[in-house]
């Protein structure tokens, strides 16, 4: 006959033995848990794929000039303003930007650019004409060396500029084309002065895996823009593909590309300096000084181009 300790000590081990089944209950209720949470959220992520697949496939293959932008897509800045309704179409297609060039120019052949020199026979201020991409991190590293001297040159009166922004590197999101439709809304709405701060603010998310549209519309509100409504409309998703079809048509194989009175410029010198020249008739690329690290890699290619292998006409393009 067992004794009262023998008893004592199988119901210590009944008891050890009903914990252990419990804690291992516990731990499998909670790795399910977890394993459902992480279920759910690659649901998510599937899903907002999807959504944004979905909203992209809405996009028509034509649309309307934007107010802010002329018949190339460019968004003019100057002393005066941002030159509005200065477009001599009020459609566009991306379908009527031609092919990509098989071997590419050395310098973009592209519409709307001046002829060398045009600022010394004119004494007009200094056409600068920039190429870029929202998501491109040389086009980042260029605003964020060069907004400063872009912004007192265009006040001066010394030089106008003018951004022609890509989607090049559109992902499943669409980054690329949502931020650059919302450029354009935000010049149809402000100023230089506020569409360049939108701008600079824009390029210091370049890196973080872009920016949701409520993201995008609470910058451009910053900045005296409601944007909103047209964000959800798309209205300039079209120019957007256009702008970007033309640019690739027209050998611009990557970004930042930058032209300074009609010579592709190289970033040997300051803004400033290359401005100066050029308003002198000299080569803008003669200012001196050493190349910049954005001029002498700085630049992501196209799709056209990453498919062919061809550089860029402003540098030797690297990945973005």
């Amino acid at each position: 006959m067992a004794s009262t300790h023998d008893k004592d000590d199988f119901r210590a081990q009944a008891r050890g033995i009903a914990e252990k089944h419990a804690q291992a209950d516990q731990r499998q209720k909670r790795l399910l848990q977890g394993g459902i949470a992480l279920l759910v959220v690659a649901v998510l992520v599937i899903a907002a794929l999807v959504f944004w697949q979905v909203r992209s496939q809405r996009i028509p293959d034509s649309g309307p000039v934007p107010a802010s932008a002329n018949q190339w897509g460019g968004i003019e800045m100057t002393a005066d303003g941002i030159t509005k309704d200065s477009s001599d179409t009020d459609e566009v297609s991306a379908d009527d930007a031609g092919d990509p060039p098989e071997t590419p120019p050395e310098t973009p052949e592209a519409e709307g650019i001046v002829e060398p020199g045009t600022a010394a026979d004119s004494d007009e201020p200094v056409q600068i004409v920039i190429w870029q991409d929202f998501d491109c991190v040389h086009c980042a590293e260029f605003e964020e060396t060069h907004a400063e001297d872009l912004a007192k040159l265009v006040d001066a009166g010394e030089a106008t500029v003018e951004y022609r922004t890509v989607n090049y590197l559109d992902s499943a999101t669409y980054y690329s084309s949502r931020s650059a439709a919302a450029f354009y809304e935000v010049a149809n709405q402000v100023g230089t002065d506020e569409a360049l701060a939108f701008q600079e603010e824009m390029f210091t998310h370049q890196g973080t895996g872009g920016l949701d549209d409520d993201e995008i519309v609470e910058i451009a509100s910053k900045h005296g823009a409601d944007i909103e409504q047209a964000m959800d409309d798309q209205d300039w998703r079209p120019m957007v593909d256009y702008t970007s079809a033309t640019a690739q048509a027209d050998g611009v194989n990557g970004t930042p590309t930058v032209m300074v009175d009609g010579v592709v410029w190289e970033q040997g010198s300051s803004l400033s300096e290359a401005v100066k020249a050029a308003a002198e008739g000299k080569d803008p690329n003669e200012a001196g000084g050493e190349a910049s690290d954005s001029a002498s890699g700085g630049a992501t290619e196209s799709p056209s181009a990453s498919a062919s292998g061809s550089s860029t006409a402003s540098a030797e393009p690297t990945e973005g």
